[in-house]
């Protein structure tokens, strides 16, 4: 089994790191905290109180996190064993992409053009949406596609990338003008 930082090791789970994150721009109120995941993922999870404060509290227990009050407001910091758990897992997340980019490379030799093209959909509904997986839907492009569905993706893919490229270029020159 392929073990990778502390998310694949058990350390925390997917929410205390998001937590643990967080607390590393510095000291914050649980909801604030809340809140912000709630903003992030609205429509995709709902990040329940019920979830959301054990998992705090977990950190807290496992010398991740410290508590102080604030004015009646309890304020969570990432403590030095907390920074450093985090540390840990950016030093892997080179391996854990070449993991993720082979492993959907894998799959997607392996899987039958009927669901092919289902994923392909599926990624151009994530695309609309601003979600990005260009470098997996590449990963899609195989003899067995249907070639209509397949410029159509290329053609929807290249004029979405233009967009956001232009975007890059105005963000560019006005940072340019500034200097």
């Amino acid at each position: 089994m392929l073990r990778i930082g502390p998310l694949a090791s058990g350390a925390v789970s997917p929410l205390q790191f998001l937590l643990l994150l967080q607390l590393n721009k510095g000291p914050k109120y649980g909801y604030e905290m809340l809140t912000f995941l709630r903003a992030e993922f609205h429509g995709v999870w709902d990040v329940k109180t019920g979830s959301f404060y054990p998992a705090l509290r977990s950190l807290e227990s496992r010398g991740f996190v410290e508590t102080s009050m604030i004015d009646e407001t309890e304020f969570y910091t990432l403590t030095p064993s907390g920074e450093l758990l985090l540390s840990s897992f950016s030093e892997r997340i080179e391996l854990r992409s070449k993991f993720t980019n082979r492993y959907f490379k894998a799959m997607f030799k392996l899987m039958p053009p009927n669901i092919t093209t289902k994923v392909l959909g599926i990624f151009r509904k994530l695309s609309e949406d601003n979600i990005e997986f260009y470098s997996t839907q590449m990963l899609l492009l195989n003899d067995s596609m249907d070639k209509d569905a397949l410029i159509e993706f290329l053609d929807e893919s290249k004029s979405i990338m233009e967009a956001r490229l232009e975007k890059i270029k105005s963000v560019r020159q006005k940072i340019r003008e500034e200097i």
